[in-house]
């Protein structure tokens, strides 16, 4: 996991497992000043596409796919990049506990990416 800088509190980490395509690179929930971000580390990695969305969701890993990867899920942003570090903002009243996956899916075109288990 990536280490926490001073003041920064690491919830949960993980690393991606291919769905549609290979991500490879850890992800983070960090809590920092009082606000908890999702952070892609500096060597996150995947293929590059339209419309690449970073969500929570509900369902475990290895129940979801393209079609069923939105439900009921938590979009937290669109990724800035398809490589490198990047940090997005949570809000204050979201329930982590209520989410059991992370997963990067292409929205347009209903492919998912890749996922990764919060637990």
């Amino acid at each position: 996991a990536a280490a926490a800088e001073a003041g920064e509190t690491v919830i949960a980490s993980g690393t991606w497992s291919k769905v549609s395509f290979k991500s490879s690179g850890q992800w983070s929930i960090v809590e920092r000043d009082g606000k908890r971000y999702i952070e892609l580390s500096d060597d996150f990695r995947t293929r590059n596409a339209p419309d690449l969305k970073i969500f929570l969701s509900p369902k475990a890993a290895g129940s979801l796919d393209g079609k069923n990867a939105t439900d009921g899920s938590f979009r937290v942003a669109e990724l800035s990049s398809n490589k490198g570090g990047q940090s997005y903002e949570l809000p204050d009243d979201l329930d982590l506990s209520a989410y059991e996956t992370v997963i990067i899916h292409c929205e347009a075109y209903s492919k998912l990416w890749s996922v990764s288990s919060l637990a």
